[in-house]
């Protein structure tokens, strides 16, 4: 007994730190609120269960508090949207989704190192704001790193409509964990 408790100690001491099974975990970032809680947790699920790379989610108080915690390398994977990217670039609002979507991808990876990919497929929009599309945003290490990281985020777009994204909001509001109900919706589409 005492020989076995001693090789166990021994592995635990002398052994290599165990990793993901692609060396690195992955940081997603959103701003805390139902809709960052709903796709952090989507994009989480998405991401592990097709790649097989472990996934933390970091949640922040504000956009700014998000845009600082990638500046610095805290966060591989953003949430962001094109209205609240402008501010960040300190850009006038642009009423065209399109063009403003346009706008932010270039200015990121130019000025920021950063990569916008596809929009989900719904977009914010209320009285006070234009149409605004959302996406995940991605250092440009991380892509040269992870290059399936694309193909797999873009399976969303093709399944999150504005009608969907607004039922998975109201459903979490009303009291469901975000990550049952990012996980119930992505076994309804057969992503997961």
């Amino acid at each position: 007994m005492k020989r076995h408790l001693f090789i166990v100690l021994f592995l635990l001491i002398f052994s290599p730190p165990a990793h993901a099974c692609v060396g690195k975990v992955l940081n997603i970032g959103v701003v805390n609120t139902s809709e960052g809680q709903v796709i952090a947790e989507m994009l989480s699920s998405l991401i592990n269960e097709r790649t097989g790379s472990t996934v933390a989610i970091r949640f922040y108080n504000s956009e700014q508090d998000l845009s600082a915690a990638v500046n610095v390398k805290q966060v591989d994977i953003s949430v962001e949207n094109t209205t609240l990217a402008m501010q960040v670039l300190n850009r006038p609002a642009v009423s065209d989704a399109d063009k403003a979507y346009e706008l932010v991808k270039a200015a990121y990876e130019k000025e920021r190192g950063l990569v916008w990919l596809k929009p989900f497929g719904f977009t914010h929009s209320n009285a006070v704001e234009s149409p605004s599309y959302t996406a995940a945003v991605l250092r440009i290490d991380v892509l040269n790193n992870f290059p399936a990281l694309p193909r797999v985020i873009g399976k969303l777009g093709n399944v999150l409509n504005d009608d969907t994204y607004q039922k998975l909001i109201k459903s979490v509001e009303s009291g469901e964990k975000p990550k049952k109900a990012a996980r119930d919706f992505l076994k309804s589409k057969k992503l997961i």
